[in-house]
């Protein structure tokens, strides 16, 4: 394609998303180069383009929480992971995640699991890197509201752990809010709370593969607009 039919071509999106309804940062994205924002943690890949990289996601949450919120944990560690893995296959890097459902049957045969060094986990399952995601809030209905209103809030302190240096890497907060202040809550009677659950997990879990791999600009865009 010709520098030219490639201008045209770009304008004639931007003007479709301006017709869509697509607020300026998105359609202005489609005018500029794609490029990659680097991951706001660390990123997982290997500087060597074939090695490959294996991590383990290693999830606590130790609240009293609202039944709808049960296994919350596992299902963040799912889409994680698959975030994480889609993230790193558009990157053509080669970074495999242990499925999370290994390291749910791993607790069930270590009772005392919530003691256990990320470290030794790492070691266990023969892992490059061990992310530690420790839940200490997470909710679903904006505070105090009346009729009830979804605004999913959550807070973690993720780690990620070196197997071979466990030292090296200082833990970073994580927070979201979804969806965001200026767009307030939402209406508790037009959705299933299941359904809110599922889109909130997915925005947090998107959120979380941002620390760990470059992403393009159109999904900072998005994570915005959330």
């Amino acid at each position: 394609m010709t520098v030219l039919r490639r201008r045209h071509f770009l304008l004639g999106l931007c003007g479709a998303a301006f017709v869509a309804g697509c607020n300026f940062p998105t359609a202005m994205y489609f005018l500029m180069p794609e490029a990659k924002e680097a991951a706001e943690y660390k990123r997982l890949a290997s500087e060597d383009k074939e090695k490959e990289i294996k991590v383990v996601l290693w999830t606590y949450m130790g609240l009293d929480l609202r039944p709808e919120l049960a296994q919350a944990d596992r299902q963040l560690a799912g889409k994680l992971a698959e975030n994480i893995q889609r993230m790193s296959e558009e990157n053509k890097e080669k970074v495999t995640i242990v499925k999370p459902s290994l390291v749910e049957q791993y607790k069930s045969n270590h009772p005392d699991w919530n003691s256990i060094d990320p470290e030794q986990v790492g070691h266990y399952f023969k892992a490059d890197y061990v992310i530690s995601l420790e839940i200490d809030q997470l909710s679903l209905y904006a505070p105090n509201a009346s009729p009830p209103l979804y605004q999913g809030r959550t807070h973690i302190l993720v780690s990620l752990v070196d197997v071979k240096n466990p030292d090296t890497k200082q833990p970073k907060e994580f927070s979201a809010l979804y969806p965001g202040e200026e767009r307030g809550g939402l209406d508790s009677f037009d959705m299933h709370v299941g359904e809110f659950k599922e889109k909130f997990l997915s925005h947090v879990a998107k959120r979380l593969a941002f620390y760990f791999v470059n992403h393009p600009r159109v999904e900072r865009v998005m994570r915005l607009d959330g």
